[in-house]
């Protein structure tokens, strides 16, 4: 009798836990449209609109340029590997392979998944070649790299070191790889950045393709936040109303 009891609180519990859990990641997914839906995207039309505004830039023009101003400039980076071990990055962001290990509500384990954590971005000082005339690029941690055109290189970590793999791109990656995304000597670059109170950019965005390429990005940026804003808060109740009754219907069918 005992048992019985005890078997039914803690199914009870199991069912309300996932109810609990359901209803609560169906909000926090509508808050997430919300906030892309109404704060994110209107903000990255304004940033590409502002873009598209912006003046033809040469290097005269940078030079010319009052600290501080908005820069938008295309040309070709050039520059010394800062990483004596990735020798054709001049300019690289490195990422960490992260594999999870979870369960369903029922204990029994998901498929392990895995996701790239930010360790650091790298820019040293560079050069961009405009026409023959050269824009100092200056040295940041902080810079955003965009574009699909960046080159990538995976570093396996070794078996030793981690027995969890996920896959990426259809095959097992260990815990623990790394990936390199950046950018070679001589490949065609846009700087949207500020100018330095000496003789050079700071930038902010280094993005791989011409300007056109580029300005496309920012309205395709800003229309994908819009889409991914309105299909989360649309797939909220749903997804609410299946994981109550995933939660409860396969609470049931344990018990029987």
């Amino acid at each position: 009798m005992q048992n019985l009891t005890r078997n039914l609180v803690g199914t009870l519990s199991n069912r309300i836990g996932g109810v609990i859990a359901a209803i609560g990641g169906a909000i926090v997914l509508a808050g997430c449209g919300a906030l892309m839906t109404f704060v994110l995207a209107p903000g990255q039309a304004v940033k590409a609109s502002q873009i598209a505004k912006m003046p033809q830039m040469d290097a005269q023009y940078v030079s010319a340029a009052a600290p501080g101003a908005d820069i938008l400039i295309t040309g070709y980076l050039t520059g010394t590997a800062p990483n004596s071990k990735l020798p054709e990055f001049i300019a690289y962001n490195q990422e960490e392979w992260d594999v999870t290990r979870s369960t369903n509500t029922d204990g029994t384990p998901q498929p392990p998944s895995g996701s790239w954590m930010h360790v650091g971005t790298v820019v040293p000082n560079l050069s961009l070649d405009m026409n023959g005339s050269p824009v100092n690029v200056l040295s940041v941690n902080n810079a955003m790299f965009s574009g699909s055109a960046m080159h990538e290189e995976v570093v396996r970590a070794p078996s030793t070191q981690s027995q969890f793999t996920a896959d990426y791109q259809g095959q097992p990656l260990p815990d623990g790889s790394m990936r390199y995304t950046g950018f070679f000597n001589g490949d065609l670059v846009t700087i949207l950045g500020k100018k330095s109170s000496g003789d050079g950019v700071i930038p902010e965005e280094l993005f791989s393709g011409d300007r056109v390429a580029f300005e496309q990005h920012q309205k395709d940026a800003a229309k994908a936040l819009l889409f991914m804003g309105i299909a989360a808060m649309v797939c909220s109740p749903f997804i609410a109303i299946s994981g109550v009754f995933a939660a409860l219907l396969g609470r049931g069918k344990r018990l029987a």
